[in-house]
C-alpha cells in the first residue's frame, strides 16, 4: 500500500513539471530574408541561443523562407541566427536578428508566447567578385587557453565585410579568397566579449593566427586596460610574420607604425579611433630584407618604441 501511493505521489509530481515546463514553453520562428532585396532565403539553418551562449536549439530553414522553434521558454532572452545555404548566394553573411552580422550587435529577442514573426534579414560580403590576387587567412579561437567551436571571425575593410569563417570543433577556421590588402578581423561567440585584429594579407597568406574571446562577466572580460600599453613582439626574432599586442585605456585615435633603421616609414598597422580595450596586430615582413626594424604606438599623446628583428 506505502509503495503504491509513494508510486503515485512521483507519478503526479512528474506530471505536475512537464505541465509546469509546457505551461511556460512556446513556439518562436519568422522568415529569413536578404537584406537589400528582400527575397526570400530557401535554404539554411536557424540557431537560438541564451544571451548567455548556451545553445537552445537548431531548426532548418524552409524553401519557402520559415522557421520555427517549438518549446522555447518564454520570458527570457535569446540570441538568432540566420545562416542561408543558397548554392546560387555563396556570399551570405551568418547574420544575428534582425540584420547584424557581429555578435555584439545582435539586438536580443525577448520571448513571450508564440512569437511568430522574429524575421531575419541576411546581409552579405561586399561582392562575389576577387579582382586581382586573393589569399587565405587561419589561425585558432581561443576562450582562455581552450579552443571554441561554432565561433565566428570576420573580415572587414571599414563597415564592408569580405569573408567569414565559422571554427570546428578545434578552434580552427579559414577565412578563404580574400583579395590581398589591410583587414581587420573581428572573431567572436554569442555570450562573449569579442576580439579584434588588424593585419595585412598578402599573396603568402596568413596562418596561426590566435584570437582570445571572454564571456561576458567574467574577469577577462571586464578587465579594461589602466593605462596605454606596448608590447614586445612575439615571436622575435620572426620570419616572415610577428604579432604585435598594445592596449588602450579609452577611446583614442591610434597609430601603430613600423620604421626602418634610418627612419623611414616601412607600414602603417593602424590609424583609426579605437575603443578602450586590448589589440593584437600581424605585421607581415615576406617582402622585407633581415634587419632591425622599429614599431612606434601613438595614442593621445602616449608614445612607445620597440625593436624588433627580421630574420631570414
Amino acid at each position: 500500500m506505502k509503495s503504491a501511493l509513494k508510486l503515485f505521489i512521483a507519478v503526479f509530481f512528474i506530471l505536475a513539471v512537464i505541465k509546469n515546463l509546457d505551461a511556460q514553453s512556446c513556439s518562436i520562428g519568422g522568415k529569413v530574408r536578404y537584406a537589400d532585396n528582400n527575397q526570400i532565403v530557401t535554404a539554411g539553418i536557424v540557431k537560438v541561443y541564451e544571451t548567455g551562449g548556451e545553445l537552445v536549439g537548431i531548426v532548418p530553414i524552409s524553401s519557402e523562407g520559415d522557421w520555427i522553434l517549438a518549446a522555447v521558454r518564454y520570458y527570457g532572452n535569446y540570441d538568432v541566427i540566420g545562416i542561408a545555404d543558397d548554392d546560387w548566394e555563396e556570399d551570405a553573411l551568418p547574420t544575428g536578428y534582425p540584420d547584424k552580422v557581429e555578435q555584439e550587435d545582435y539586438i536580443p529577442v525577448y520571448v513571450t508566447p508564440d512569437m511568430l514573426a522574429v524575421d531575419i534579414y541576411i546581409q552579405r560580403t561586399t561582392s562575389l567578385s576577387r579582382p586581382g590576387v586573393t589569399s587565405n587567412i587561419s589561425g585558432t579561437i581561443l576562450a582562455g587557453n581552450a579552443p571554441v567551436s561554432d565561433a565566428m571571425i570576420f573580415a572587414k575593410q571599414g563597415e564592408e565585410y569580405y569573408g567569414y569563417a565559422i571554427t570546428d570543433s578545434k578552434g580552427h577556421y579559414t577565412i578563404k579568397d580574400l583579395p590581398v590588402g589591410s583587414y581587420t578581423l573581428v572573431a567572436g561567440k554569442v555570450g562573449c566579449i569579442s576580439s579584434r585584429g588588424t593585419v595585412t594579407l598578402t599573396e603568402e597568406g596568413l596562418n596561426n593566427l590566435t584570437f582570445t574571446i571572454a564571456p561576458k562577466g567574467s574577469s577577462i572580460a571586464n578587465n579594461i586596460p589602466n593605462r596605454y600599453n606596448l608590447s614586445q613582439n612575439y615571436p622575435n626574432p620572426f620570419n616572415p610574420s610577428t604579432v604585435i599586442n598594445y592596449s588602450v585605456p579609452a577611446a583614442s585615435s591610434v597609430k601603430l607604425s613600423v620604421y626602418s633603421t634610418d627612419g623611414k616609414l616601412v607600414k602603417e598597422l593602424v590609424n583609426s579611433v579605437q575603443e578602450a580595450g586590448s589589440y593584437n596586430v600581424t605585421f607581415e615582413a615576406s617582402s622585407l630584407s633581415s634587419g632591425i626594424y622599429f614599431y612606434t604606438l601613438s595614442a593621445n599623446g602616449f608614445n612607445e618604441t620597440r625593436k624588433m628583428i627580421l630574420v631570414k
